[in-house]
């Protein structure tokens, strides 16, 4: 799909000739029932919505609950070319926009998308978790943001704006939201006017629901150190039970194959999350004003797990389904595990807005926030999918991270608006955790100081040419620097001549399940029975000049054309410096020098380049019909170059020892897969999108979008295969398939589709108002999405050929999908109270949002089943 320049041009005309048109041809009419404006702040200035030449959507609290939106993860469906998945092993939402997004969100990665609580920058995805309450708006701006937003912004940016204090009215409200799944929420808003320059307001909202999932614990599984603990009080299967894939290659000659019902309420998908939020607004004169808030978040819930995609699994040959490893009656919301989940995330940040305007046509803006997260989890890797029983926990991880940014911009009433600034952002991750293969060994990471020092000056003003046209020009330099000091990756691993003869295992009782389950269950998150492997010391730096530069021209009073070329950038990342030492082929010793030091064999650097795109859009924006309906339509075109791109990927590989029989073999090498970001050498990505909101009579509402878009990965970008290697290639042998001298695994990937980037889609949703006799109202409302197939990860699998022939049993393919939502609200005659009844997929559709491929399956995270409830809300 190399894009052609022809196609191009039509396109973008078209994309003017739509509102264009339209600006002819609106008729006068009676305004009574007009749409209220909109004030966005994507230039980092106060605008209508519809005069900012920027690609951008918003939406109101309300909107958010009407919606049943409770954090940036659930926005995916509302905003035009963005999807939204969850990476389980790191509690994060994954969000990609406009095709672009960063799969890698350990301490290791940035995201592809900036997120900006009250302008504020948040560096880790796992904030986006953090709930979404007493919200004044959520504005998601796409294109490259990096002018005003700065860092890992090159596809857009999504700001989460808080309801700031009202110094003179008092107001409260509480509200109570029953669902399924025994779900309960409770949240709560009181703003209290101080004095007549100063106000407080305090939010809460604490949420708790059982698991959607049928949960069981399967006792037959190597590790079974959690069972008894996390099985009190849950039903036990008939003896009857089909055994599992696990049992069934685990439990040999056992003849009870119980599964445990696991409790809903603290089992995987769950919820269990609180927050709180406490603001002040002190306004001393009519120029100067500060808002300060303090939030915390905590999720105490089981976190995420990856379960198989079952209409795919039934596509295999060989008979092996879900059925296989679950038991009857299997499908996507199954799973059987022998680790429970465990997470325990909290976030605490501060935030603070200073604003003074010195002068009639200046003004000087303090922004600063400090932020605190810490994590420990625990969860199943293979969820009853591998007999290597494997699990990852993290230990504990801390990540401190606080930025300043002033500002100076103009407020007059001048041909030129203009503002610049200074932005220092820093952050120190100190993370402890380790994986686990219950039958082999354990691999411990410790990093306790990876630090992110990131500067930049900025500066963008807007000129007006003529009445009707305006330039826009900004730059901004940035510096970023990571580095790590003291990391380490650890093993854990047994000796070798055990259980073969020898008496002592080492470090690990591999093959002895009696010993292994003796261990507690804190056993090996002690860092103190590891060997270091690897000393992952490093620094690196990288930096950028970014620029925008746009014309928009008002066509009318109500309608307006912007074009514009803007750059992006998001900086390189550290992995970890592997260093490989000298080993004697015969005994597996590690060779010393004369001074006592291991010799060197090779030192394998898996750091990656930075990011850049730049962006061309056109756009048109306009009000018609006397204010009752809004148009924005704007086509894009994006080239990136070093895009980067995370996957699983053999790293390196170790010395092991390959057995004959009860005598050792001989010394070999087996792989050592990691998860690794590469970058690609260029992708293009080109669509369309077109927003509306129309109120066609006084008390009806449409509103929604719809999309078109193309990507292409437009280079050479070869890769050693690394998804379901062994059932594409019909490898039996684990090595063999992830052998990276094998010319035979790699494939090139030019021409390959971006993840989550359907051809098509739209949204729409309708709401009516019929009002009562006696002034109350009713208001009914249903929300519709559908989305073009697609693929979930960049490998495409189908576009390739393999040994196996079919590979629908194991590609990444993604079907289309419809989803709706639907409510009716009544509200009180004097506006005091509401109940609103909800349902929300209520086709019950089964969505992918990521897939991993292994163990010749496809898993990942799917969409939330059918859920309904209902809701009321008292204000006083």
């Amino acid at each position: 799909m190399r894009i052609k320049k022809p196609l191009t041009f039509a396109i973008a005309m078209a994309n003017v000739a739509v509102v264009s048109a339209w600006a002819q041809e609106d008729s006068q009419q009676d305004d009574d029932w007009a749409l209220e404006e909109v004030t966005v702040t994507a230039t980092k200035r106060e605008t209508n919505l519809m005069d900012t030449p920027v690609a951008i959507s918003a939406f109101t609290q309300e909107e958010l609950d009407r919606q049943g939106i409770k954090n940036v993860k659930d926005l995916g469906n509302t905003i035009p070319n963005v999807d939204i998945g969850y990476d389980a092993s790191q509690s994060s939402p994954v969000i990609s926009m406009r095709g672009v997004r960063s799969t890698n969100t350990t301490e290791f990665g940035d995201p592809a998308v900036g997120l900006h609580f009250d302008g504020i920058y948040s560096s880790r995805p796992q904030s986006a978790m953090a709930m979404m309450f007493d919200s004044e708006r959520v504005e998601a701006m796409r294109g490259p943001q990096g002018t005003l937003y700065g860092r890992n912004s090159t596809v857009g940016a999504i700001n989460v704006i808080s309801k700031r204090p009202v110094i003179d009215e008092f107001e409260g409200s509480v509200g109570v939201e029953l669902g399924r799944w025994n779900q309960e929420l409770v949240k709560g808003v009181i703003n209290i006017p101080v004095s007549d320059t100063f106000a407080l307001r305090a939010s809460f909202m604490d949420e708790t629901r059982d698991s959607y999932l049928t949960g069981y614990y399967d006792v037959n599984q190597w590790d079974n150190r959690y069972i008894d603990a996390d099985s009190v009080g849950a039903s036990v299967l008939s003896d009857d039970a089909s055994k599992t894939f696990i049992q069934a290659n685990n439990a040999e000659g056992a003849t009870d194959y119980q599964l445990v019902r696991a409790d809903a309420d603290d089992f995987y998908g769950n919820v269990d999350q609180q927050a709180v939020r406490i603001g002040a607004l002190w306004e001393p004169t009519d120029d100067i004003s500060w808002y300060a808030v303090a939030e915390h978040y905590q999720d105490s819930s089981a976190g995420g797990i990856n379960t198989i995609d079952c209409e795919k699994a039934e596509q295999r040959e060989d008979g092996v389904n879900c059925e296989t490893y679950y038991g009857s009656g299997a499908d996507e919301y199954t799973v059987a595990v022998n680790v429970p989940g465990e997470l325990d995330l909290t976030m605490t940040s501060f935030r603070s807005n200073f604003r003074w305007d010195f002068s009639d046509t200046m003004a000087f803006v303090y922004n600063t926030g400090y932020a605190v997260q810490e994590r420990s989890n625990l969860i199943d890797i293979d969820a009853g999918r591998n007999t290597w029983d494997m699990s990852m926990s993290i230990t504990d991880s801390e990540n401190v991270s606080y930025s300043h940014e002033l500002q100076l911009q103009s407020t007059g009433d001048g041909p030129l608006q203009w503002i610049t600034g200074l932005f220092y952002f820093h952050e120190t991750t100190d993370l402890n955790g380790y994986f686990l293969a219950s039958l082999s060994d354990a691999t411990f990471w410790r990093q306790p100081d990876r630090t992110i020092e990131a500067g930049a000056i900025f500066a963008q003003g807007t000129y007006d040419l003529t009445d009707t046209l305006h330039l826009t020009v900004g730059g901004r330099y940035t510096e970023d620097q990571k580095s790590d000091e003291g990391g380490n990756n650890l093993s854990c691993v047994r000796d070798w001549s055990y259980p073969w003869g020898g008496d002592e295992y080492g470090c690990f009782p591999a093959y002895d399940q009696d010993t292994f389950n003796t261990f507690s269950a804190n056993h090996f998150a002690d860092s103190s029975i590891y060997t270091v492997d690897t000393y992952n010391d490093a620094s690196q730096s990288w930096d950028s000049s970014d620029f925008r530069i746009g014309l928009d021209y008002d066509l009318t009073d109500e309608v307006m054309l912007y074009a514009y070329v803007a750059s992006g950038f998001k900086s390189g990342g550290l992995g970890d410096v592997v260093i490989q030492y000298e080993q004697d082929p015969d005994t597996a010793e590690y060779i010393y020098d004369d001074e006592g030091n291991r010799v060197v064999q090779q030192v394998i650097d898996t750091s990656y380049d930075e990011e850049k795109v730049i962006t061309w859009e056109l756009g048109a924006k306009g009000t018609f019909l006397d204010g009752r309906l809004n148009l924005a339509s704007t086509f894009f075109f994006s080239d990136y170059k070093d895009m980067q791109l995370a996957a699983p990927d053999t790293a390196y590989s170790f010395y092991a020892i390959e057995r004959e029989g009860e005598n050792a073999g001989d010394i070999t090498t087996e792989p050592y897969v990691v998860y690794l970001t590469k970058n690609a050498a260029s992708a293009e990505i080109m669509g369309l999108e077109l927003e509306f909101d129309w109120a066609p009579y006084p008390n009806g509402r449409i509103s929604g979008f719809a999309t078109w878009m193309q990507t292409e990965i437009t280079s050479d970008f070869w890769n050693r295969w690394n998804f379901n290697n062994q059932s594409l290639f019909e490898i039996s042998d684990y090595g063999l398939a992830h052998d990276n001298s094998n010319e035979e695994l790699f494939r090139n990937l030019k021409g390959n589709e971006l993840p989550v980037s359907p051809e098509f889609s739209f949204t729409i949703n309708y709401d009516h108002t019929f009002e009562l006799a006696h002034g109350g109202a009713i208001i009914p409302f249903v929300g519709i999405h559908w989305e073009d197939d697609s693929y979930l990860t960049y490998w495409n699998v189908d576009k390739h050929d393999f040994p196996v022939g079919d590979t629908s049993a194991y590609d990444d393919s993604r079907d289309s999908f419809w989803m709706v939502n639907a409510s009716v609200k009544y509200v009180s005659p004097d506006d005091q109270w509401n109940v609103e009844a909800y349902g929300n997929n209520l086709t019950d559709e089964v969505v992918p949002y990521y897939a991993d491929g292994s163990d010749g399956l496809v898993s990942g995270p799917f969409s939330t089943p059918m859920s309904y409830g209902v809701r009321f809300n008292y204000n006083f």
